[in-house]
């Protein structure tokens, strides 16, 4: 199979997976505690509020022929793509505000430096930055891919049921109206990653394999 193509199946499958569970059911549903949905909301900040840096890294290893596209991702994540931009961090913290959740933005924030500082200094699980580079891919741009068709969603349960404002959910509207392009874009920057640094199939499918084993939606949206 095409390893762009498996990559993509890959995704869509855990995003079916996601959706699916029970966890992800009785939030859309209705039946989750209100606990549940604020776990649920710090969870999403805990993930994303690094993302600028996240997407830095990828504009430093991106092939040539993809880097305007990374930069412009990068651009729209600070929010100065556009005169009138708000960075995804600030979009994250009017989720936390509206959801009511301000005490909490301190601990929150630390919890998202902390998790991004041991990713840095985690020892190298691969051999080399080339390697670090496609693993990296695989997951940032899984969400981009997951958010394009789930976000709408996501955001009506948390209307629906958490009580949460149009303008708290505006980072989920945004991914849900500029996602399908930047999934497009990510499945091309991908392959011109894998060309470009000459991945054979076989250890692309490793690195792709071992990103993915753990449903990474479900591990970090719904940790504890």
């Amino acid at each position: 199979m095409d390893l762009v193509a498996y990559i993509e199946e890959t995704w869509t499958r855990q995003a079916e997976e996601f959706v699916s569970c029970a966890e992800f059911r009785s939030l859309e549903n209705g039946t989750a505690a209100p606990d549940d949905y604020d776990r649920f909301v710090a969870n999403v900040f805990r993930t994303h509020q690094n993302s600028p840096q996240f997407f830095g890294f990828l504009l430093s290893v991106a092939a040539p022929s993809s880097r305007e596209n990374v930069a412009h991702n990068l651009l729209e994540e600070l929010g100065v793509e556009e005169e009138d931009g708000e960075s995804h961090p600030d979009l994250l913290l009017a989720l936390i505000e509206g959801a009511g959740l301000s005490e909490r933005i301190e601990v929150l924030r630390n919890d998202a430096r902390q998790g991004l500082k041991d990713t840095v200094c985690a020892p190298f699980a691969l051999g080399s930055l080339r390697q670090m580079g496609l693993s990296a891919m695989v997951e940032v741009f899984a969400y981009e891919h997951m958010l394009a068709h789930q976000s709408g969603r996501i955001a009506g349960f948390l209307s629906a049921h958490r009580g949460l404002s149009a303008e708290a959910l505006i980072w989920f509207t945004h991914h849900s109206e500029v996602d399908i392009r930047h999934a497009q874009e990510a499945l091309e920057t991908l392959r011109d990653y894998l060309g470009y640094y000459e991945f054979s199939e076989p250890e692309a499918r490793a690195i792709i394999d071992g990103t993915l084993a753990e449903n990474t939606f479900i591990k970090r949206y719904f940790a504890r």
